[in-house]
């Protein structure tokens, strides 16, 4: 997990991936940086996203409103050896925390 103090200060050297619905990211705050995937579409696919979006290797950070499907698909990456953390309490905690 990365808290949102931690997140802002390194949030433009790592690579975001949002893993919520398409209408959630466009109805919801979201950061205009992160890369949106659905979470089931991204655990399909993971290997695809991570050569597409990742090339140089870098710290995957994944966020969700909340932090309960960005967890899943943080821990998901970790399993299967990919460096990655989720942004603790989402996107909602980031906002009450940062702005």
């Amino acid at each position: 997990m990365i808290s949102p103090k931690d997140y802002f200060r390194v949030k433009n050297d790592v690579i975001t991936f949002d893993v919520r619905t398409k209408t959630e990211y466009e109805m919801l705050p979201h950061f205009d940086w992160a890369i949106n995937i659905e979470f089931t579409e991204f655990i399909s696919n993971y290997l695809e996203y991570i050569k597409k979006y990742n090339p140089e290797n870098k710290l995957i950070v994944t966020v969700c409103n909340a932090g309960n499907r960005s967890g899943q698909a943080a821990d998901f990456l970790r399993e299967h050896g990919i460096d990655a953390l989720t942004l603790e309490g989402g996107i909602y905690n980031y906002n009450r925390k940062i702005k």
